[in-house]
């Protein structure tokens, strides 16, 4: 999997790191100032480059044609914007998040169809979920609980399931579905259609038996024929 971070402050060097640890993930950063990499510990194992984030010319340098991922976390949510933005229409990036400092933009964010992260003490735990292969775009994980909301976008397998029968008898609960543009709260007998997002609150023994039923993320192929 090969994952490009913009932006090497705290935030962007802590996810570096940590994704970084993992021997099956290549990690490049970027950053205008060459001197924030030396916030990159000693356990960082990927590249950093030196530049603007929002360049083509540095992103493609960075490998954005082959990229699986981009976090864009750098302190201008312009800039994180514009990234996540030439990264998903001009190179088809599969998985793109912002970071998002200011709340008042959060509607821009939404109307672009742009995944983000507000800037909160939790951002790093956020951003690290939606890049583990193994887990789902979060929403929200409770502290000293194995409960969370995530999204689960629904494949040729759970199409036609109703929402009782996707509900895995208790390891999970459908709170919305995402239909095109429509959002609605189903009843249990709503059945469900391929390419629905379903937000719902899971346990992770869930997962084993969702998988027949949705997407797995960073599954490329799949995602581009959607």
């Amino acid at each position: 999997m090969h994952i490009i971070i913009g932006g090497c402050g705290r935030l962007g060097a802590e996810i570096a790191e940590q994704l970084s640890s993992d021997s099956e993930t290549d990690v490049v950063v970027i950053d205008v100032n060459p001197l924030s990499f030396d916030q990159l510990g000693a356990g960082f194992n990927g590249e950093a480059l030196p530049g603007d984030c929002t360049d083509r010319d540095v992103l493609e340098q960075a490998g954005i044609q082959r990229a699986d991922g981009l976090i864009a976390v750098t302190r201008s949510d312009n800039a994180n914007l514009m990234t996540v933005e030439i990264a998903t229409h001009l190179y088809d990036v599969p998985r793109t998040i912002a970071r998002l400092l200011n709340p008042e933009r959060e509607v821009v964010y939404r109307k672009l169809g742009v995944r983000y992260v507000s800037s909160t003490n939790t951002i790093a735990k956020l951003f690290l979920n939606e890049f583990r292969q193994e887990s789902y775009p979060l929403h929200v994980e409770f502290v000293d609980s194995d409960v969370a909301m995530v999204d689960l976008e629904v494949d040729t397998g759970g199409h036609g399931t109703t929402v009782e029968e996707f509900e895995q008898d208790g390891l999970l609960r459908v709170a919305a579905v995402r239909r095109g543009a429509r959002v609605f709260i189903p009843d249990r007998t709503d059945r469900l259609e391929r390419d629905d997002v379903v937000t719902a609150a899971m346990k992770p023994t869930a997962h084993r038996r969702l998988a027949p039923l949705v997407r797995e993320p960073f599954d490329r192929d799949r995602a581009r024929e959607a």
